[in-house]
């Protein structure tokens, strides 16, 4: 009995990774679809800042249509706050003021728009599409499917090395943005940097049960380390 519930466990594992790996390779062509067609329509051309607002912009796009086709409850993406204690919820509530602080207090003092732009762009627009999409959606999707034990550390696991690979969809802006950059060393380190990121989040995810610790730790990531 245990070695068929065992096998049967495997086998919707198995199922539920190919489809995790088949929406994630869709997910990113399609977000370099539009970035793309954004820079083809606008032509940045060396303008950092133009370019990165066609970045955030992408994934605005992308995330728009993604929770317009999914139509994921707030559970689904762990923004539940029905079981949170208020003392958490004001931890929250002041991790995003001062995420916000960071990023806008830059431009207060410099008033460089493209320090203001990234840090919105990397600080608010990425983490938040990314912890949606990883440790949000795809996290519930997964622990969903496992009926095991383990089923919380194998869906960490999971999560994070995926997260990891997905980095390599970015390979689109070294085309798009060219420099005289070795590709090869800088998407290892990419996939690298990813799968310590996903681990920490991740974690942070299976103690808090809850997306926003790791929404906030990621923001703060690249508002430090971008």
């Amino acid at each position: 009995m245990n070695i068929y519930k065992n096998k049967e466990n495997f086998n919707r594992f198995t199922l539920i990774l190919g489809k995790l790996i088949l929406i994630l390779l869709i997910i990113q062509l399609f977000r370099a679809s539009v970035m793309y067609g954004l820079w083809y329509f606008v032509r940045p051309g060396q303008d950092i800042v133009l370019f990165q607002i066609l970045n955030g912009l992408s994934f605005l796009i992308v995330g728009i249509v993604l929770l317009s086709i999914f139509k994921p409850s707030l559970k689904d993406l762990g923004l539940n706050l029905d079981d949170t204690r208020k003392r958490t919820k004001i931890i929250y509530l002041l991790g995003v003021i001062i995420l916000l602080i960071l990023i806008f207090l830059p431009y207060t003092f410099a008033y460089e728009l493209d320090v203001l732009i990234l840090g919105i762009v990397f600080g608010l627009i990425t983490p938040a599409f990314e912890e949606l999409l990883f440790r949000g959606y795809l996290w519930s999707m997964v622990e969903n499917s496992i009926q095991t034990e383990r089923s919380k550390l194998i869906t960490w696991f999971t999560i994070t090395l995926m997260f990891g690979l997905w980095h390599i969809g970015y390979i689109d802006i070294f085309f798009i943005h060219p420099k005289e950059l070795n590709l090869i060393p800088i998407l290892m380190s990419k996939i690298m940097i990813g799968v310590i990121l996903g681990a920490i989040v991740g974690f942070i995810r299976l103690k808090t049960k809850k997306v926003y610790g790791s929404l906030l730790f990621h923001g703060f990531w690249n508002t430090f380390a971008p």
